[in-house]
Parts: C-alpha cells; structure tokens; sequence
C-alpha cells in the first residue's frame, strides 16, 4: 500500500509543479521542447527513468511514450495471476508508469519476443511498418527522440534492439528531423537473488554522456533515481517487492544513465556486444 500511495503522492506533484519548475531550471538539452521515448515492452523506460524524470518532469518537457509491444510474452510475478492476460495487465501498469513522467502514450499490439522479423510480419511488410513509425514520429513532431541503440539494446534482447533499428530507419524519412540519442546504458543481473549493474555501451569518444541520477529534483522533492523507484512499482507484475528495494538500494556511484547522440555513438563499433 505505502508503495501505491507514494506512487501517487509523486504524480500529484508531477501534476500540480512541472511546469513552473521548467522555467528555473538549467536545460540538459538546450532548445527541446519535446521528447519521444521508444521502448519495446512496457517497463523498458524504467532503464531511462532518472533521465525521462529531469527532462519530462522537472524540464517540463512534452513528452511521448511510444511501446510497440505489450508485453505479452514475459512473466507474469503476481501471486494472484495476470487477469484477463498479461498483455492487458502490462498495458494498464504502461499507463500508469507514463501518467508518472506526465506523458502521452501511443501502444502498439505487435507481437512481443518478434524482433525485426516478427513486427515486419505482422505489419504486412517493411514499408508499412516503417512508413507507421515514421508516421508517428511525424504526428509527434519531437525536437528529440530517446531510444535503444540497435547494437546491445541495454540488455541485448532482440526487441530492444529491433526497436532502436525501427526508428534509425523511420527518423530519417521525416521531413523535419529529430535529434536522436541512444540509451547507452547496459544492464546486467539476476532475479534471484536481485542483483542489478548499470555500466556504459559507449565511450566518451562517441559521445557518451553519463547523467546522475543522484541529481536532486526540486519539483517532486526527490532524487531523480527515484523515478526508476517509482517506475518500477508501477510494474508490479515484473518488479517484485524484492527487486523494487534492490532499485532503491542500488549503490549511489552506480546510479548512472548514459546516453550518446546516434550521429556519433554509431561511427563506431560498440565496446558491448550481444553474442
């Protein structure tokens, strides 16, 4: 309960202060005013969290969410079940985890665990689904788009990766192109027992930057790592308890998202690769 209530005592100030907080506040990108966020499943943006929290939540940006998938395919960690399926229960914590950043979000229904190949199937070609996510970006019109990089995806997982190829691909078919940055961060660990490392896919000559999430953020009075917190409880179905409290408990020199603008980060080959 204490995790619900804390949950929505941070929305409500998300609500009621992002938008004076803005003007006060240095720009980590200076000139956005808008961000897309591309995940493959619903949680992905939990990896991201501490940064989406400055920039969506303290900067005020507008933001947008796009999922492409809802998750169907993982694991449902409820005691009592996934109801009426896990791809409904993962599509409702999706809502709840974007009303926390104050985003708008767009989800698709393609198929979970179906990498490039699955989502081109399903969309009836390549074309259509490049000309439906460069559709989205357009409608969006975002000064910055926020993704996986193609070549680790974070964690390697062939959607991860599959996802950050789709918008390369379609970000360059908008007439008015977005500046797009790769999530660098890589995450490694188990379940059980909960173990969690964040280090950097990229290097300094390419761009990489790292952002603390220590950074304290004056319009919701907590630390910027609290976002993954309080992302994470918003996925109750794929964060248990156990794992909720390692996130929080997560050694503060360790509490880094790095991200690289993919103009530089893919001149050349990443120094994490997936086997």
């Amino acid at each position: 309960m204490r995790h619900h209530l804390a949950l929505f005592a941070v929305s409500a100030l998300v609500a009621s202060s992002a938008m004076p907080a803005q003007r006060g506040v240095p720009p980590t990108f200076p000139g956005a005013r808008s961000l897309l966020w591309v995940g493959a499943h619903p949680d992905d943006e939990v990896i991201a969290a501490p940064l989406l929290g400055r920039l969506c939540v303290e900067e005020g940006l507008a933001c947008t969410f796009l999922v492409i998938t809802k998750g169907e395919a993982g694991q449902c960690r409820l005691a009592n079940g996934c109801h009426p399926d896990l791809g409904s229960v993962r599509s409702a914590e999706m809502r709840r985890s974007a009303r926390l950043f104050g985003a708008e979000l767009t989800q698709w229904s393609l198929p979970d665990g179906g990498g490039g190949a699955g989502w081109t199937a399903a969309s009836g070609g390549l074309e259509a689904l490049l000309s439906r996510t460069a559709s989205i970006i357009q409608a969006v019109d975002p000064d910055l788009i926020l993704t996986f990089d193609p070549r680790h995806g974070s964690t390697c997982h062939p959607d991860h990766r599959a996802s950050g190829d789709l918008v390369l691909q379609a970000a360059a078919r908008v007439p008015r192109r977005p500046t797009l940055y790769l999530l660098e961060t890589v995450v490694t660990g188990s379940t059980v027992p909960f173990t969690i490392s964040y280090a950097s896919g990229g290097t300094l000559a390419q761009g990489t930057f790292g952002f603390d999430g220590n950074q304290s953020l004056p319009s919701v009075r907590q630390t910027a790592w609290q976002f993954t917190v309080l992302a994470a409880q918003a996925h109750p179905s794929q964060f248990v308890p156990n794992a909720v409290r390692g996130l929080a408990k997560l050694s503060p020199k360790r509490r880094v998202v790095f991200a690289a603008p993919a103009a530089l980060a893919l001149t050349a080959a990443s120094p994490t690769s997936c086997n």
